[in-house]
């Protein structure tokens, strides 16, 4: 263990960027005791710790048990803490660790696609229910924020860690090869009265259960590619009361996982 005592210290030079342009990076930031921790529990590799006195303490056997370099575990008091990384904190416990992308080959069902979605903090909300309610697989393409975003990780208390993250360039081939190996592709969609996707269109309340799906999420403003639904094997709606005809992605994903994933499952 390294006791710190300036914010100017460079072995901290991951930690000082916390308030800057996120750059690609195969690094990402766990900044809330809970995240962190799930980070030191999981499979992913950790490079290392930043932390106040009292959580040091309070998680050393589990740090050392994870981090093979001591030299990598920082500790500072207070001030330093929060002079290094920017702002103040109630929760003075971070940790660096490596991302991990599964390849399309390693996706079981059921799997969660996400077309062009780009607001960090629904990414981390989605992630978190996807956790909560069973999803095994995540598929991101190109258009949408990556989910190892500091607002994403945070937002899903760590709970990526649990999933397999893919992915992909092209949409449609990987659903349209998703579909070959038995998945049934639903996607989540405002309802299609009077188009040419209307015999396909259907309340989430009335389809049945699933035992291998991909459920599709679209973007905030402008929902599911067009080239998406048309390949979608059923276009799934939830139906509102009182003139509200939309909700914000995670909760409709929450409302629609808790419909297609019950106990039967």
């Amino acid at each position: 263990m390294q006791y710190i005592h300036s914010p100017e210290d460079p072995k901290l030079v991951d930690y000082k960027l916390l308030k800057a342009k996120e750059d690609p990076t195969d690094k990402f930031i766990a900044d809330h005791e809970k995240t962190a921790v799930r980070l030191l529990n999981s499979s992913l590799k950790v490079e290392s710790v930043f932390c106040m006195p009292r959580y040091w303490e309070k998680h050393k056997n589990l740090i050392l048990s994870k981090i093979t370099e001591p030299n990598n575990c920082f500790v500072a008091d207070k001030h330093v803490f929060e002079d290094t990384i920017g702002f103040s904190v109630h929760q003075g416990f971070m940790a660096v660790g490596y991302q991990r992308w599964n390849d399309l080959s390693e996706a079981s069902s059921p799997i969660l696609f996400v077309n062009s979605i780009v607001d960090s903090e629904n990414i981390g909300s989605i992630l978190r229910s996807a956790a909560a309610f069973g999803i095994q697989t995540v598929v991101f393409d190109s258009k949408s924020a990556s989910p190892y975003l500091r607002r994403s990780v945070r937002v899903s208390m760590g709970s990526l860690f649990q999933i397999k993250l893919v992915r992909i360039i092209d949409a449609v081939h990987t659903l349209n090869s998703l579909k070959e190996l038995g998945n049934t592709i639903l996607s989540l969609s405002l309802p299609r009265e009077g188009t040419d996707l209307s015999l396909k269109t259907k309340s989430i309340y009335a389809l049945e259960k699933y035992r291998k799906f991909v459920l599709v999420l679209g973007n905030e403003a402008d929902g599911i590619d067009p080239k998406i639904l048309n390949i979608s094997d059923q276009l799934v709606y939830i139906p509102m009361k009182n003139k509200i005809d939309s909700l914000n992605v995670s909760h409709a994903f929450a409302v629609a996982l808790s419909h297609l994933i019950g106990e039967s499952s």
